[in-house]
């Protein structure tokens, strides 16, 4: 392990936060508010003095005595996840600096729910509300610095040290080759997703002509984060045409860029066969519309208040209202974006039950999307009705299948493990949640293990809303600091699945 090469990209990643924080800072200037400015310059500044001295700690050591890059697999995940730490650590100043947070540990689980893409908030609707323009843009930002990953940028400003992040993705072929491949795929990303985040703004701004507005949530969708400029979430825009521009973008967000990719290299034509060839691309998408369809139906039935006056429920019992309620839920949590237009936490209880798992499922690899991913939960399925077959027919050679290829037996078993990893996670996780002095608030009676069992789920789907406490227009303030602790490393076991944070925690790991 070459720790000083660690550390040298580690402070040129501090360098590159630095210079991004300079951008909320000159948006708090453009608004005149001079707290949130003199916050996210002294972070700046603090950033930039410590990327300054790692940086020329550890110069030079990043290379072999014949000026080759000294880095391998241990090396680049060792700075994926210190990169991501340290990110969310050092995002959290400005909230400090600034006077908008008290504490390091609300500062900490605002900024990692930012980076992570997570969208969860210690903040009330009405503290979102009253938050300065300038933290709210460093909000949302940071939800599109995570979403198109800060590694791609690094790749792209440092390709000598950020090939090593990609090594085990490029090994097996050329040095030259792998330059290429890194490179071009990494200005591929950033073409498509600035594309992406460029035609959500233009759109928005067509049906809502408030351009901070449309580029926060332009931010927020892209990234499937759902950090919003407005305490009552998408809700506050009462418009369909709003909603339904965010919610084609989140579903471009969900679907993997592998097919965007496609299209641009091969054109729209074989975007389009890779569209519809992906057995993955359609079974999220079948997910979506076929659960909004039973939810939508369940609710019309249901009809909530059915035009009662002061009922806390909804009127369902028009039908298009049901469908466009249900459409962007489900859109939104299987995302992981977390935006609300509704408080799902009102519904029947199979919906609510059923929205979790959609949270837990969550969107398609290589999306911005988070959740265990809808691959894993088909090649699951497909293990499974493999694992059947054999009691039928033993002898008989049945290899599990996607999209005509065979899997070999090491992915399919690492996939079943990923997914009882992840399940035992959420279960310990619940137990220390509620094991940390968690209780649920007024109102919520005696809901404290449903409420931490969701927000354990939320965290690591990074999705953001749960249920009961933590419902789509409650908020996470009321935890104790250790809870947040916790829950801020669950959003980045998620959003790093679980090898770049876990390695870190090996002392095998870092033996030479």
């Amino acid at each position: 392990m070459n720790k000083r090469a660690v550390g040298w990209l580690l402070g040129r990643v501090v360098l590159l936060l630095a210079a991004f924080q300079l951008v909320p800072a000159l948006m708090a200037a453009w608004y005149r508010e001079r707290a949130v400015l003199e916050g996210c310059l002294y972070s700046a500044g603090t950033c930039a003095l410590l990327g300054g001295l790692l940086s020329l700690a550890f110069r030079g050591s990043s290379l072999t005595r014949e000026g080759r890059p000294d880095y391998f697999r241990r090396e680049g995940l060792a700075a994926v996840g210190l990169a991501w730490l340290t990110a969310c650590v050092l995002g959290a100043l400005p909230f400090l600096f600034s006077g908008a947070m008290g504490s390091m540990a609300d500062a900490l689980f605002e900024s990692t729910s930012g980076f992570t893409t997570t969208g969860s908030s210690i903040l009330t609707a009405e503290e979102i509300d009253a938050l300065p323009r300038g933290l709210h843009f460093w909000r949302a930002f940071s939800h599109w610095l995570g979403g198109i990953g800060i590694i791609i940028v690094f790749v792209l400003l440092f390709p000598a040290g950020g090939r090593s992040l990609f090594r085990s993705e490029v090994s097996g072929i050329s040095r030259e080759a792998a330059r290429a491949r890194v490179r071009d795929s990494a200005f591929g990303l950033l073409r498509i997703y600035v594309f992406l985040t460029v035609a959500h703004v233009a759109l928005l701004y067509a049906v809502h002509a408030d351009l901070y507005d449309c580029v926060i949530h332009a931010f927020s969708t892209l990234a499937t984060g759902g950090f919003s400029s407005h305490g009552s979430s998408v809700a506050f825009f009462a418009s369909w045409k709003v909603e339904l521009v965010i919610v084609a973008f989140m579903l471009l967000a969900g679907v993997n860029f592998d097919v965007y990719d496609t299209v641009q290299r091969q054109g729209l034509a074989a975007g389009w066969r890779a569209f519809t060839r992906s057995s993955e691309v359609r079974a999220f998408l079948g997910l979506v519309l076929g659960s909004s369809l039973a939810i939508g139906v369940t609710l019309w039935f249901w009809g909530g208040s059915n035009g009662a006056p002061d009922s806390a429920l909804p009127d369902y019992t028009r039908l298009s209202l049901c469908l466009r309620d249900a459409l962007f839920t489900v859109t939104s949590l299987q995302t992981c974006t977390g935006y609300a237009t509704a408080n799902f936490d009102l519904w029947p209880d199979a919906c609510r039950l059923w929205l979790v798992v959609l949270t837990a499922v969550g969107a398609c690899a290589g999306s911005t999307g988070g959740g265990l991913k809808v691959v894993r939960l088909v090649i699951l399925w497909k293990a499974t009705r493999q694992g059947i077959a054999r009691f039928a027919r033993p002898r008989a050679v049945e290899p599990v299948r996607m999209d005509g290829a065979s899997l070999e037996d090491g992915t399919v078993q690492g996939v079943l493990a990923y997914i009882g990893l992840w399940l035992i996670v959420v279960a310990l996780s619940t137990v220390g949640i509620v094991a940390t002095g968690f209780q649920s608030p007024h109102g919520f009676g005696d809901q404290h293990i449903l409420s931490a069992f969701t927000a354990v789920v939320a965290s690591l789907s990074n999705c953001g809303p749960g249920l009961a406490a933590v419902g789509p227009y409650e908020y996470y303030g009321f935890l104790p600091a250790v809870s947040k602790v916790l829950l801020s490393f669950l959003m980045l076991l998620g959003r790093l699945e679980f090898a770049a944070m876990v390695v870190l925690i090996m002392p095998r790991f870092w033996r030479a």
